[in-house]
């Protein structure tokens, strides 16, 4: 049977059906005991890593060094190795690292003083079918728009990768990139989607930011409004990824990156992967 087949369900639709039948499967794997029915396991045909490596200067590399100045953040990431030698060879390392370093899911408390902390935050958000959306024809600085949004038949429950090709800013720089506006997340909010997930350092624009905070505009509702309209809702962020220009094309998608559990803080480190099928 073909998708144009299917009585009352769109191509969209049954594309829809078709990769949250391959995310099920996937979860289920195979009964093969004796008076159950066998479930196929059905492999990927790629996975595609869309983590940078962590590394001492990921935050350098990432959001360049005025930006880091700007926030006082420092730039540097430690690693402590930890070598022994007898009586056999043990190596261990001790990591110092930024929670909202590489790629990694914001938490509501980011924004929301007493909201739930990453390891509060539900895991569903963070497995399911994506959407690639390309907006690299955007200008560095310019907002993702509604408009750019509704005819891209989004759906509820879509995790949105939102591809804007970012690269680290020049030596003295802030990073510049298309960015989310706050009424395009409200929009995705109301669908609703399941996550945002992007190649952006954050949904928001540093230089629109810093904008308004020289206009003694305050609050995060009204400074971070991208940030607010998801998190607000318990709608994860996901920032920094890589990668993401490989899967242009691809139709069949399934998103996977749980963050590291750590109590209360406020981001979540994490392996991100999509899954290609």
């Amino acid at each position: 049977m073909k998708a144009n087949d299917i009585i009352g369900c769109d191509v969209r639709a049954y594309r829809h059906l078709q990769v949250g039948c391959l995310a099920l499967i996937m979860v289920l794997g195979s009964a093969c005991s004796e008076g159950q029915v066998s479930t196929p396991f059905l492999e990927p045909t790629e996975i595609v890593d869309l983590s940078p490596t962590i590394t001492e200067d990921i935050l350098l590399r990432v959001r360049g060094e005025r930006q880091l100045r700007e926030a006082g953040r420092k730039g540097v990431t430690e690693f402590e190795h930890l070598v022994g030698r007898e009586p056999a060879f043990i190596y261990n390392a001790f990591v110092e690292i930024y929670d909202h370093g590489g790629a990694h899911a914001d938490a509501p408390n980011h924004i929301i003083e007493g909201a739930a902390s990453i390891d509060e935050v539900a895991l569903g958000g963070f497995f399911g079918r994506a959407r690639l959306l390309d907006f690299t024809d955007k200008e560095d600085d310019e907002p993702i728009s509604v408009e750019d949004l509704e005819s891209l038949e989004i759906a509820a429950g879509d995790i949105i990768l939102a591809y804007v090709g970012y690269s680290a800013p020049a030596p003295g720089d802030l990073p510049s990139y298309p960015y989310l506006s706050p009424e395009a997340a409200e929009y995705l909010a109301t669908i609703p989607i399941k996550a945002f997930a992007s190649d952006m350092p954050s949904a928001e624009s540093f230089q629109g930011v810093g904008r308004l905070a020289d206009q003694g505009i305050t609050g995060a509702e009204n400074l971070l409004g991208a940030h607010y309209a998801l998190l607000s809702r318990g709608i994860p962020i996901i920032e920094s990824l890589v990668n993401l220009e490989s899967l242009l094309g691809e139709e069949n998608l399934v998103f996977v990156g749980f963050p590291l559990k750590l109590e209360g803080v406020s981001g979540g480190p994490m392996r991100a992967v999509a899954l290609v099928y």
